[in-house]
């Protein structure tokens, strides 16, 4: 008998997530940002210059969540006129996104942010060069989530210049790329 609660004891240590349930849990949080950056890159796109939307996962700012990950996704967004200011930028942007539902607001130095569903949205204003318009990153971060045994493989999957591209396709205006091509892919 203690033979077996020993092994099943062994076998529940992690709460029973498997590398596979990571994968997936992780997948599935990747689907509320993809589409948030979707909303807000569709916002902006006939005001500013946008390329792609690069997504990814990064470490969870509590470090008890050791078993976690959290998604992001983030694109360069370049005002159109040398001639706007700054804050004329930042204003229109603003606009354009509250506009989708985003209300955004100071959050410190060249940081405007808003939060809803765990879902945290952030214009970080850049420096600009001489002749160009004003330039930021357009961050939208998901919520942590546990994906147990599978952190380090979804981190070797996405390491170096391996990440997510979101371009607009005529297939799809809005597609979420694949996940970690894999067989074990949920």
């Amino acid at each position: 008998m203690l033979l077996v609660i020993s092994i099943f004891a062994a076998g529940c240590g992690d709460g029973g997530m498997s590398v596979s349930d990571g994968k997936r849990a992780a997948d599935q949080s990747r689907q509320p940002v993809a589409e948030t950056y979707w909303k807000l890159h569709n916002a902006l796109g006939d005001q500013f210059y946008l390329t792609l939307g690069v997504g990814g996962f990064t470490d969870c700012a509590d470090k008890n969540a050791k078993d976690s990950l959290a998604y992001i996704v983030d694109e360069p967004v370049e005002g159109k006129s040398e001639k706007q200011t700054d804050e004329q930028f930042v204003a229109m942007v603003n606009s354009r996104m509250s506009a989708v539902g985003w209300q955004l607001k100071p959050a410190g130095d060249k940081t405007q942010s808003a939060t809803q569903d765990g879902i945290e949205v952030q214009l970080h204003l850049l420096n600009r060069t001489t002749g160009d318009g004003a330039f930021a990153r357009l961050v939208v971060r998901g919520k942590c989530t546990n994906v147990g045994p599978a952190k380090g493989e979804i981190f070797d999957s996405y390491g170096g210049s391996k990440r997510d591209e979101y371009r607009s396709s005529s297939a799809s205006p809005t597609p979420i790329p694949s996940f970690l091509e894999s067989d074990e892919t949920p």
